[in-house]
């Protein structure tokens, strides 16, 4: 492998401000009487330079000129700058980056809270916990092709309880048109409509088996042409013969004369009965790792999904793999053509471990579960700047990989060498240490006059 340079290092002065006039997405941050741009880069290198503890009390400190976190907190709550529109530039620079015809990918992400008072907060289900907690629950959208990801869409859900209290949401500047439940479902779908009528150029749509238990998302993607392979649970019911529709004959004299349509023909099945009667499993490579290629035996059978207790009418694919080290079994369904080749289905079904990849991205190098705001426009604020980082780690390396083989974290530790956070003098940490105390004195007697 070719050795890095550290003239190569010195010579690639790269930094979130540059980026952002390049790209002319300082646009994005101006508003009717203001530039909010150098609060936006003081945010940005907060997500991207700062070690762990992202938030705004150590962005003021590490990465302002001044160290006030008022500016970070208009920026992040009031300023009305608008994060959809930023992430519909965030949304075509991604394409531009990773390439066409990628892959969409559906999914949540759950982030834990204390209190009742930040947007969406409920006790939920908690994906990063396996339970129920405390937590805010955001659907996204990812985009990959090859090993490259991106989360490029967001949505925030909100409770039925929040719906119900328009106190509350009236605290938390939700909108007045956002005051309205929608499930999961309906926001996930939403955003793949968004996609469309942007032209972003897309093979197909996966999504975990929570989305693709739903047969009502599976026909709305049918009706758009779309191709789709939605991981299903093990007790999933399906028929592996064309099953004929029709209401039945009445037998006997007694009784009323049957009028409710049903399957004449045949029965439904388990999808993990099917597993244990397979012969002739194919050993396929459906990607490539650190420890050599990841292997599934994998088998497609053709059988009709269900939905409202009877057959839809075309047939699809039920895909079955299992791993070839832990021997779990994963069933997906898929309507790709008939003449899909089987190596091709394989790793469609393993397409959806590049979201996981996406979050651990976001979370991991951009700070996207680290905000301690509440209300609506900041989390939406958060969300579109943390997107927003993850496209300049992004373009930075491909950059610099038509020379080196740089990570993305090889890309942040570039940035922080040209981007050094600010040496904190006596002073500084003088006032630092007395604005502490007085933060603790009025905690202290707020809840003196609580009790």
């Amino acid at each position: 492998m070719k050795q890095i340079t550290d003239d190569f290092i010195k010579s690639n002065n790269i930094s979130v401000g540059k980026y952002l006039f390049e790209k002319h997405l300082d646009f994005y941050f101006q508003t009717k009487t203001r530039s909010v741009v150098s609060t936006c880069i003081d945010y940005l290198n907060g997500l991207l330079l700062l070690p762990y503890r992202k938030n705004m009390r150590k962005m003021a400190i590490y990465c302002c000129k001044c160290s006030n976190n008022q500016s970070l907190s208009h920026f992040l709550s009031t300023s009305p700058w608008r994060s959809a529109d930023l992430l519909k530039s965030v949304r075509t620079k991604s394409i531009q980056t990773i390439g066409e015809n990628g892959v969409l990918i559906l999914d949540e992400s759950s982030i834990k809270k204390s209190g009742n008072s930040s947007v969406g907060v409920s006790h939920q289900y908690c994906g990063n916990l396996g339970k129920k907690d405390n937590c805010q629950v955001g659907v996204f959208l990812a985009y990959f092709k090859k090993n490259k990801r991106m989360l490029i869409d967001e949505r925030l859900c909100l409770p039925q309880k929040w719906i119900d209290d328009k106190v509350r949401c009236l605290k938390a500047k939700i909108p007045h048109e956002e005051i309205k439940f929608r499930t999961k479902h309906e926001l996930g779908l939403e955003m793949i409509d968004n996609a469309i009528e942007e032209g972003i150029p897309f093979s197909y749509v996966t999504m975990d088996g929570f989305y693709g238990e739903n047969p009502d998302l599976l026909t709305e993607l049918e009706s758009r042409g779309l191709i789709f392979v939605a991981d299903i649970a093990v007790d999933t019911l399906v028929y592996i013969e064309k099953p004929l529709v029709g209401i039945p004959e009445k037998k006997g004299t007694r009784g009323r004369k049957p009028a409710v349509s049903q399957v004449l023909n045949t029965l439904s099945t388990r999808v993990d009965s099917l597993s244990s009667s397979i012969k002739g499993w194919k050993l396929i490579k459906v990607r490539k790792t650190e420890r050599g290629y990841k292997k599934v035996y994998f088998k497609a059978i053709k059988v009709w999904r269900r939905q409202n207790k009877l057959p839809c009418e075309k047939p699809l694919w039920l895909l079955i793999s299992k791993d070839v080290e832990s021997n779990e079994i994963k069933y997906s369904l898929c309507n790709a053509s008939e003449d899909t080749p089987l190596d091709e289905l394989a790793k469609m079904q393993s397409s959806r471990y590049w979201v996981e990849r996406a979050f651990q991205d976001a979370k991991g190098n951009c700070g996207m579960a680290e905000y301690m705001v509440r209300n609506w426009n900041a989390w939406h604020h958060h969300m579109a700047l943390v997107m927003l980082a993850m496209l300049i780690l992004l373009s930075y390396q491909k950059k610099f990989n038509k020379m080196y083989k740089i990570s993305i974290p090889g890309v942040i530790w570039i940035l922080k060498y040209h981007n050094p956070l600010k040496r904190i003098d006596a002073w500084e940490i003088a006032r630092i240490l007395n604005q502490d105390n007085e933060l603790r004195r009025k905690a202290r007697v707020s809840r003196l006059r609580s009790s």
